[in-house]
C-alpha cells in the first residue's frame, strides 16, 4: 500500500511563519511536522509514499525529502500548485497510487495506530476525532455505527465528530471525484467526494481517536504540539555535543556539535546541530534548531528555528522564524512570532 501525504496550503493562519515555505517544514520537537507524518506511516509498514507539493517554495520540500532513503521509505513527488481542495489534491496524484492507498495530511500529527485503516474492507475508511469547535473542520454524522452524512466546516453544530486528516481509499474515489462540484469555498472538497462514496452506495468505515492529536494550523497549535512531543519523545542525550559548565535537569537532548555553555537547561529540551547556547537559562518544553545562537538569554515553551539568533531577551510561549534575530530587551517578551529572515531589535 501507498501513502500520499498532502504538503500544499496556503497556511495563512500561520503567517508570518509561512511567506518563504511551507507549514508542514515548520519544526516541532526538532523535525518538520510532515516528518512526524511520514515516520508514522513508516512505522506503520507504509513505505512508499508520494508527496503532492503546493506554490510554496516546493524546492525545499525535495530538498529536505529527497528520494526518502535517509528515512527509510520512497518517496515520489507530484505538483498541484495553487490549492483546488483535498480531493483535487488526491485525484491529480492518482497515475502514482494503486487500487488501496492511505492520505495524509502533511499538517497533522496523529499519532494513533494506523492498524484498522490499512486494513479497511469497505470503499473509504476515516479517522475521526471529538472536538470542541467542529466549525474549523470537516464532520461526520454516524448512526447506528455507520457514517451517514459529512459537511465541511459546518455553521451549525451537527456534529461533534471532526475529520482529523488520515483516510484509506480506494481507487473507486476518482470517480466520484471526476464529478465533484466545487463548493462554495471554490475547492473540491475531500468531504464531498466521501459522501459521493456514501451517495451511491458504498461504506465508509471509521474509527476514533482518543488520544492526543493536533491540526498544526496555528502558532498556538504549533506550541502545543512542540510541548506534547517533547514531553513524550525527549531523551536525555547529549554526549555528542560540547558542555561546559552547565546545569542539565531532565529531558535534554543535544544534537552532534553543538556547544552548550555557562547555562542552566532544564527539560525536556531539544537542541539541534551546531548551535550555541551561552549564559543562558532554556526551561521546558522548547525546541531550538540547527546553527542557532543563543546567548544571555531565557527561553522557555518555544519553538527556535534553525539559523536564528536570540541575544539578551527573555522570551516565551514564542515562535522564532528561520535565519531571524532577535536582541536587547529588558522585559518579558510573550507570544512573540516572527517570520524567516526577520529583526527584532529592542
Amino acid at each position: 500500500m501507498k501513502a500520499l501525504v498532502l504538503h500544499g496550503g496556503q497556511g495563512t493562519r500561520l503567517r508570518p511563519l509561512t511567506h518563504t515555505g511551507p507549514k508542514q517544514l515548520i519544526k516541532v520537537a526538532g523535525k518538520p511536522v510532515s516528518r512526524w507524518v511520514v515516520e508514522h506511516l513508516r512505522n506503520s509498514g507504509i513505505t512508499e509514499i508520494v508527496l503532492l507539493l503546493g506554490e510554496s517554495n516546493p524546492t525545499r520540500v525535495i530538498e529536505y525529502y529527497g528520494d526518502g532513503s535517509k528515512l527509510g521509505v520512497t518517496i515520489s513527488y507530484v505538483y498541484q500548485g495553487k490549492a483546488r481542495g483535498l480531493a483535487d489534491a488526491v485525484y491529480r496524484a492518482r497515475e502514482l497510487l494503486g487500487e488501496k492507498f492511505v492520505v495524509y495530511l502533511g499538517d497533522n500529527i496523529v499519532l494513533h495506530d494506523l492498524t484498522p485503516l490499512i486494513n479497511f474492507k469497505a470503499s473509504a475508511s476515516i479517522l475521526l476525532a471529538r472536538v470542541s469547535n467542529p466549525n474549523r473542520f470537516g464532520v461526520a454524522i454516524v448512526k447506528d455505527g455507520k457514517v451517514v452524512r459529512l459537511v465541511e466546516k459546518p455553521k451549525e453544530p451537527i456534529s461533534d465528530l471532526a475529520l482529523v486528516g488520515v483516510y484509506a481509499f480506494t481507487s473507486e474515489i476518482f470517480d466520484v471525484i471526476e464529478d465533484l462540484k466545487p463548493s462554495g469555498r471554490g475547492e473540491l472538497e475531500i468531504t464531498d467526494a466521501i459522501q459521493g462514496l456514501i451517495d451511491r452506495g458504498k461504506t465508509v468505515e471509521h474509527s476514533v481517536v482518543t488520544g492526543w492529536w493536533k491540526d498544526t494550523g496555528t502558532p498556538e497549535d504549533l506550541l502545543e504540539a512542540n510541548m506534547f512531543l517533547l514531553d513524550r519523545f525527549a531523551k536525555r542525550e547529549f554526549t555528542h555535543a560540547f558542555v561546559q559548565e552547565t546545569s542539565i535537569e531532565g529531558r535534554v537532548y543535544i544534537e552532534r556539535g553543538s556547544i552548550v555553555k555557562t547555562s542552566k537547561i532544564r527539560g525536556p529540551v531539544f537542541i539541534g546541530e551546531n548551535s550555541r547556547v551561552e549564559n543562558s537559562f532554556v526551561g521546558p518544553f522548547t525546541s531550538i534548531g540547527d546553527n542557532c545562537e543563543v546567548k544571555t538569554a531565557e527561553i522557555e515553551n518555544s519553538i527556535i528555528l534553525d539559523c536564528a539568533k536570540i541575544e539578551g531577551v527573555a522570551l516565551t510561549d514564542s515562535i522564532i522564524g528561520q535565519g531571524a534575530m532577535v536582541s536587547k530587551n529588558s522585559g518579558r517578551v510573550s507570544k512573540l512570532v516572527i517570520g524567516e529572515n526577520s529583526q527584532v531589535l529592542f
